[in-house]
């Protein structure tokens, strides 16, 4: 099974989380794989990298500015705009209250969902990151990888071609 992986670094970057998403038939799979020091993420995600089939790494390159670098030299890394970040919340959220998404039981995962507070981006949102009771870097990262597994899956249906 292809999967996408999705890093995040905790607003104070004392956490990293690095989960992966995919599917299994109708449903979204979402695993939160890593949940330690920002001092392991690089080589954690190299780790998931080589050893799950996957279409990249994808992250915030704000939170993650100092092993942006190291992630670059040794992972196909997509950094995500605003606009993404804000897609993936969205996306993230509409399918979780659709519950179209399985997820795995980790505790930091369920305890950022908890905890979980939306902050107004332009005409949509994002989770907030400094201003809650949780580490919010479970969450991201799972939204980051929903969001990179969508883009990939729509690009492997080439749709309609003409000759």
């Amino acid at each position: 099974m292809t999967v996408a992986i999705g890093l995040e670094l905790s607003a104070d970057t004392d956490m990293a989380a690095i989960a992966v998403a995919g599917r299994d038939g109708g449903k979204w799979l979402a695993d939160l794989r890593f949940y330690g020091s920002p001092d392991d993420a690089v080589g954690q995600a190299s780790r998931l990298y080589e050893e799950l089939d996957n279409c990249g790494v994808f992250c915030d390159p704000m939170p993650c500015a100092g092993i942006l670098d190291e992630l670059r030299a040794s992972v196909w890394l997509l950094e995500l705009s605003p606009e993404d970040v804000a897609a993936a919340s969205w996306q993230y959220t509409t399918e979780i209250r659709a519950r179209r998404v399985k997820l795995a039981g980790h505790p930091a995962l369920r305890e950022s969902m908890r905890a979980a507070v939306p902050r107004a981006l332009a005409a949509r949102f994002a989770f907030e990151r400094r201003k809650v009771t949780a580490d919010m870097s479970p969450l991201n990262a799972a939204a980051f990888a929903l969001l990179g597994y969508r883009r990939n899956e729509a690009a492997q249906d080439p749709g309609v071609w003409v000759v």
